[in-house]
């Protein structure tokens, strides 16, 4: 479509041949930005979670979980030792008695909290995942062997477990007394299309003690497949969630090692306590190298000694442990805990007997000594038979400074708690990640009909907006056929009407032969002039100061008409509409003196100032009120046409005469009207 912007005329023709292509429609096209804007807004709306009050709400909430749980840090999770727990045989078929497994704590004491540990049987997974922890449990305990009498800990029977990774399962007790604690499953896991259920450990924690460590575990058809599998394993001490620390703080050592030295055949770590105490539990925290391979239990020895003395010498040591015939297993990243009966001293020393694979050292990242409920280790003073040298020799405050190697030691109420914190944490991200999910869904689904619904009201529009400019389009039509009719009709009718009624008288007169050409003359121009008006002929000789003189000596043929100004300096890329334009406004205005004003004297002006066309077109006639005109007077069509051209048009009429004035930036683009 080279020329569709020829002329207006032209461009409507076009139009209507398109028929339904309503984008080529100016109506619609000024409606097409408001469509873009409005469909990237919903675009980005869909992004914007405040469309929904609850949605905004939800999303903040789960924000706030999700930083309360980065806070409590990552928990040292890892199967970092071959003992995985206790596990039932795997039967094809579910047993017709629930099977269980039952521990004794040796006589009847008081506990606050029990925790079941999930079974984890990849070595130091990066994803830990649980494996075969009872679905539907109770825990009972009784002071009764048999269990005649009892009393219910946790009945969880109605819905299968749900868990949180490797998050221990924590009961809380109120201060509870028994010496028996049962577990029974009456629905087992499924596993490989088999049924068994899984533990790790279980902790029974009185204060800040667990006091089920090394104790009697009974489990009637439970699988024993040493080291992995066997009923001992529950309450050994050895967990994939490791030492209960606080990742938070991590010390700039890792552990604190003592060697062998020709005077020294077995290498010792020591502990003052300052003053005699009551030692009832002593515990010792394995390194778990992170300065060089990352290797859990290291340098922890195959075979040791613990001694309590009163005196520094050591001379009236009492060993309440010793392992020397046989190697004590790695514990890999978990405590050793060691509870004995009440022993009084005020030293406490760790001797190496045997090193691992035979190496010339032992490590230990902390000593902790329990009396009551209270590590009166930590921070002591702590003595060592002495490391190898090094550069920077590593204190030997690293025995009782209240860490291990990745992170503060915590106690284990505590450290349940934070777990039990974790796990509310965790149920709550998740809640909130699914209903975020949901109103996220409905959000959108919102959008979308918002979206649709827009569309179709822009569409209505739009629709609106064609029909309009349609109708408007086919009334500029009609005027402009009314204009050509009429001017057909008043010149070119005419005049071949007078070359007709000189031609049938007899013709003596050359002055007659010059009247038949003058009136042919002037119909050829009127001709051309309606040609150029269509847009149906653009030829280079004429243009608009030419055919300004034209239609002024036609249409004033008996007024004394002077211009004043003519341009002669119209710049070539000036739009012919444009020209049209000035031209059926400059016609109009002369109608209106030749039909309406008496005037005898016209006075007309066409110059370029700056970028600027002014026309003026002054008489001496009667002038008029504005405000009163007729509206056979075409004022508001002036205005229209003046407004098209991006123009203004000033008026000033009174009994001396009436001045008009239009203003025309030859810059500006022609815009399209409902003239």
């Amino acid at each position: 479509m080279r020329g569709f912007t020829r002329s207006r005329k032209q461009d409507l023709s076009l139009r209507v041949a398109c028929g339904s292509c309503w984008s080529h429609d100016p109506g619609v096209k000024r409606l097409l930005p408001l469509l873009l804007l409005v469909a990237s807004s919903l675009s980005a709306l869909a992004e914007w979670e405040w469309l929904s009050v609850e949605l905004r709400d939800t999303d903040q909430q789960l924000t706030e979980k999700r930083l309360a749980l980065k806070s409590l840090g990552e928990p040292m999770i890892g199967q970092t030792v071959p003992e995985f727990g206790v596990q039932h045989n795997m039967l094809l078929d579910a047993p017709p008695e629930s099977p269980f497994i039952q521990v004794d704590l040796g006589e009847s004491r008081a506990f606050e909290t029990v925790a079941m540990v999930p079974a984890v049987v990849d070595f130091q997974s990066l994803t830990q995942a649980a494996y075969a922890f009872p679905p539907r449990y109770r825990l009972d305990v009784s002071d009764d062997e048999n269990f005649a009498t009892f009393t219910p800990l946790k009945v969880h029977l109605e819905v299968d477990t749900l868990l949180y990774g490797v998050a221990p399962v924590i009961v809380r007790t109120s201060g509870i007394k028994a010496r028996y604690l049962r577990l029974t499953v009456p629905t087992m896991a499924r596993v490989e299309g088999r049924w068994t259920f899984a533990l790790s450990e279980l902790l029974v924690l009185h204060g800040n003690r667990n006091i089920a460590i090394g104790t009697k575990v009974k489990h009637l058809q439970g699988s024993n497949l040493p080291p992995r599998w066997m009923p001992q394993n529950l309450t050994d001490g050895r967990s994939p969630l490791g030492p209960p620390i606080d990742r938070s703080s991590v010390p700039e050592y890792d552990a604190l090692f003592a060697i062998q030295k020709p005077d020294v055949p077995q290498p010792w770590m020591q502990v003052d306590l300052g003053v005699d105490r009551v030692v009832e539990e002593i515990r010792l925290h394995p390194l778990h190298a992170r300065q060089g391979a990352d290797v859990p239990g290291f340098r922890f020895p195959s075979r040791f000694r613990v001694d309590v003395a009163k005196s520094a010498s050591m001379q009236d040591a009492v060993t309440v442990y010793s392992i020397g015939d046989i190697d004590f297993p790695n514990p890999g990243n978990n405590p050793v805990t060691l509870a004995f009966s009440s022993v009084t001293g005020r030293y406490v020393r760790v001797t190496m007997l045997k090193s691992a694979r035979e190496v010339d050292s032992f490590a230990l990242s902390e000593l902790e000594v329990y009396s009551g409920d209270e590590n009166v280790a930590k921070g002591m003073s702590a003595l060592s038979s002495g490391d190898r040298f090094r550069e920077v020799m590593r204190p030997l405050s690293l025995l009782t400074d209240g860490h291990v190697s990745y992170g503060r030691l915590m106690e284990l109420p505590h450290w349940l708690d934070q777990w039990e914190l974790r796990q509310t944490l965790m149920r709550d991200i998740q809640s909130l990640e699914a209903r975020v999910t949901t109103l996220r869904d409905t959000t959108q689904q919102r959008i979308v009909w918002l979206a649709v619904f827009t569309a179709l009201i822009i569409g209505l529009l739009a629709f609106g907006a064609a029909i309009r400019s349609r109708r408007r389009q086919a009334k500029v039509q009609e005027n402009l056929r009314n204009q050509l009719a009429r001017d057909m009709h008043d010149e070119i009718g005419s005049n071949l009407a007078g070359i007709a009624v000189i031609s049938e008288l007899p013709m003596h007169d050359p002055e007659d032969w010059k009247e038949i050409n003058r009136i042919a003359h002037e119909t050829t121009d009127a001709m051309r002039e309606v040609l150029w008006l269509v847009g149906a002929r653009q030829e280079s000789g004429i243009d608009l100061m030419e055919q300004l003189q034209r239609v002024a000596k036609r249409l004033l043929p008996n007024h004394a008409v002077t211009w004043k100004a003519l341009a002669t300096d119209l710049p070539s890329s000036w739009p012919v509409e444009s020209s049209r334009q000035v031209f059926l406004f400059f016609k109009e205005a002369l109608t209106n003196i030749q039909r309406h004003a008496k005037a005898t004297q016209v006075n007309l002006s066409a110059q370029i100032t700056g970028s600027v066309l002014e026309l003026i077109i002054q008489d001496n006639g009667r002038g008029f009120e504005p405000a009163k005109a007729i509206s056979g007077m075409g004022l508001g069509s002036l205005r229209e046409r003046a407004k098209q051209l991006s123009g203004t048009f000033d008026l000033d009429s009174s009994h001396l005469g009436t001045t008009l004035t239009l203003r025309v930036p030859l810059a500006a683009k022609l815009r399209h009207s409902s003239f």
